[in-house]
């Protein structure tokens, strides 16, 4: 699913962040002759977010193995309004973030319950990586 220019324009200027998760399907084939299934075909399915999300400064102090690159990240998705669930702790997707492309990696608040999760709008926290400008 791609996020169309109208749904971005829709929620402007909030939709500040498009994330694009790339998520592993499983078809099997079956044999015609004993119905078995005899093949595992993976398949990649693209699932894309427009979200409106906070970026907040590195915190760092200048020691070694810091890297100064990743931002902490919060936000809410605003379409579609809940994560896939293939989606999980620790996912990471192609992300623009105020026009900057990096990589996103989703962290859940492990402290929640898993009722939460399927909120109207959902809540995203993560980390992301710069790796190129505007």
């Amino acid at each position: 699913m791609t996020i169309s220019a109208e749904t971005i324009a829709q929620y402007a200027p909030h939709g500040n962040a498009q994330l694009k998760f790339v998520l592993k399907m499983s078809a099997y084939q079956e044999d015609p002759t004993t119905g078995n299934i005899i093949t595992d075909v993976k398949n990649q399915e693209v699932v894309e977010y427009l979200a409106a999300m906070n970026l907040q400064r590195p915190n760092w102090q200048g020691q070694s193995g810091v890297d100064n690159t990743t931002y902490s990240v919060s936000g809410r998705l605003l379409s579609p309004a809940t994560l896939d669930p293939r989606i999980t702790n620790g996912s990471q997707a192609d992300a623009t973030i105020n026009g900057y492309n990096g990589r996103f990696e989703l962290i859940f608040d492990l402290s929640m319950d898993k009722g939460h999760y399927t909120d109207l709008r959902q809540t995203v926290e993560g980390t992301f990586r710069v790796v190129g400008g505007p």
